[in-house]
């Protein structure tokens, strides 16, 4: 099974950072933040190959690719126009030829989901446009995600960055989704965001399937601030790698 990382951001509120460093290469924890994303797909035994969506710095995050050891994973970089979530997912669908389910993450959160849970959530769902994985966030912050109404095992509204107050649950996408590619196959190709234009349609339809997980954590890497809190909250949570995977 193929999986699609979405990492064509150019981090321009990370900089000066990302003048030198791609993004999904910025280290946290002293690793790189896509190598995170990294090793929940290759903790399911189901993907086998990864693309990684970039659009810039391409050469860069090839060569990384090229020798960095992800064990038994085929990863491929391929260039998008960074047109938004959408337009750079259905650019990887076209160029791969990608027809059966396929796993979509974002490429600058660090978290460590179940993907295979969410895999069997989707494969008993066959109806759905897509399964998105939810995980629980303070009313509080609900401002800062994607928030989803789940009645059952479907979501049926979805709202991007809703307006604080008005909050409708507390349940966030955790930024990994399995996706059915026919869902987008008379979606023009142009620039827009999942996020907006096709999740709270599908949420109308009763097409898309929601599944909740505890996450240990969820850290995006979005800004400076919270770049530097991604750091110091990895170090206190996650073990340093071990000997032997430094070695490798």
């Amino acid at each position: 099974m193929k999986a699609i990382i979405l990492a064509a951001g150019q981090g321009s509120r990370l900089r000066p950072l990302t003048y030198a460093i791609p993004k999904p290469l910025l280290p946290v924890g002293g690793r790189p933040v896509i190598d995170y994303v990294i090793d929940n797909l290759s903790a399911c035994g189901q993907i086998d190959e990864v693309y990684v969506a970039v659009s810039h710095a391409a050469s860069v995050i090839r060569a990384y690719f090229h020798h960095a050891n992800h064990h038994r994973l085929k990863i491929s970089v391929v260039r998008t126009l960074g047109w938004e979530t959408g337009g750079d997912l259905k650019t990887v669908l076209i160029e791969k030829n990608i027809t059966s389910p396929v796993v979509v993450c974002y490429g600058d959160n660090v978290t460590q989901p179940n993907v295979s849970e969410l895999l069997d959530f989707h494969s008993k769902n066959p109806s759905s446009y897509a399964s998105m994985l939810l995980f629980s966030v303070p009313r509080s912050d609900a401002s800062r995600f994607g928030i989803a109404e789940l009645q059952g095992e479907k979501i049926t509204r979805f709202i991007e960055k809703p307006q604080p107050g008005s909050t409708i649950s507390n349940l966030a996408n955790a930024g990994y989704f399995v996706l059915n590619p026919d869902a987008l196959s008379n979606v023009q190709m142009k620039k827009f965001k999942l996020e907006s234009e096709c999740f709270p349609q599908w949420a109308a339809e009763r097409k898309l399937g929601g599944i909740v997980q505890q996450l240990k954590m969820w850290i995006d890497i979005g800004t400076i601030d919270s770049y530097r809190a991604a750091n110091k909250l990895v170090e206190e949570i996650l073990p340093p790698p071990s000997t032997h995977q430094q070695n490798e």
